[in-house]
């Protein structure tokens, strides 16, 4: 088998089944007759490293072949800017409970800090790397199916909302936070699955026969979490998307505010979050005594946090009618 059979074969060998005999001898015709008017300029055949370098001129076969496939790119240039914010958002919020998944390991498990943190750090890799290759094939699909051709077909300028401060040519705040609701809306629809029991964090490891389970109170406080989370995605989800709806905003901002810190109280009241079980009874008391330590500072953080927030989103929404 000479060089250019071999060549075609190669090129075949990924082409469209159906048109492969034809694109494989329009193909054979272009060579012959590049290697003809070649001959005919040197005035004698070509040896096989002309016909190499011919060949080579065409391309690789896979370069060759992939020029009559359909689609040419895995995420096209008008897909590839949702791809990418959606990508980010997704990275973040994983990334954000890896964070608390090796600081758990790191805090309460019996494994050396080096080892612990080495094998948090493992963990967190593979999760993103899954992350990142799930939300690839999800936009692989959406340019195969060409899904965002009708929506882009569809939008009109009419739809966009109107920003504040545009005349002097930048935003109030940094480009960045124009995205916050998003992620925000991400992280709620996340957490609200974890909250169903719809997939489980290790935030503390079951190590040497500790167990580490939810207090009582969280039992009653599971519908009031809901409520909450909810209240602050469609936050979110107005400020994302109708901005101008600021009486809405603030009375949920209000509410959600309400709702944190009566949340808050009843956990300062239960005065137990977790409950430590095992068979070493000192390292039990131990860690619930840590445990317990850190409820009383992280009321006070959470209620210092969201009444800090509440009064600046009020003042944000009062900036925005002036």
């Amino acid at each position: 088998m000479d060089l250019i059979e071999r060549y075609l074969g190669a090129v075949r060998w990924n082409l469209p089944s159906a048109k492969a005999d034809d694109i494989v001898a329009e193909l054979a015709d272009l060579i012959a007759a590049r290697i003809e008017d070649r001959e005919e300029a040197l005035g004698r055949p070509l040896d096989k490293g002309e016909v190499s370098q011919i060949l080579r001129e065409f391309g690789h076969p896979l370069t060759v072949s992939g020029q009559y496939h359909d689609q040419q790119v895995l995420i096209g240039a008008e897909l590839f800017p949702f791809y990418w914010f959606v990508l980010r958002i997704m990275l973040a919020l994983f990334g954000v409970i890896e964070v608390v998944k090796i600081a758990g390991r790191v805090a309460v498990g019996s494994q050396p800090f080096f080892q612990a943190l080495s094998h948090g750090l493992g963990d967190a890799t593979n999760t993103l790397l899954t992350m990142g290759a799930l939300i690839t094939l999800i936009f692989a699909v959406i340019e195969r199916t060409a899904w965002l051709d009708t929506y882009l077909a569809r939008w009109k300028p009419e739809e966009l909302e109107e920003l504040p401060h545009l005349g002097k040519l930048r935003l109030e705040l940094p480009p960045r936070k124009r995205w916050e609701p998003a992620f925000e809306i991400a992280f709620g629809i996340g957490f609200l699955i974890w909250w169903a029991g719809g997939f489980t964090i290790p935030f503390f490891p079951h190590d040497d026969g500790t167990v580490i389970t939810a207090a009582p109170v969280w039992a009653t406080l599971y519908w009031p979490v809901v409520v909450l989370v909810w209240a602050r995605i469609l936050l979110s989800l107005i400020g994302f998307l109708r901005s101008a709806w600021k009486p809405l905003r603030a009375a949920l901002i209000l509410g959600s505010t309400a709702g944190t810190l009566a949340i808050a109280a009843a956990l300062r009241a239960a005065g137990q979050i977790v409950i430590v079980a095992g068979t070493d009874a000192d390292k039990v008391a131990k860690i619930q005594q840590s445990l317990d330590k850190s409820l009383e500072i992280a009321v006070v953080v959470v209620v210092a946090i969201s009444a800090w927030q509440c009064v600046k989103e009020l003042y944000q929404l009062y900036k925005e009618r002036r």
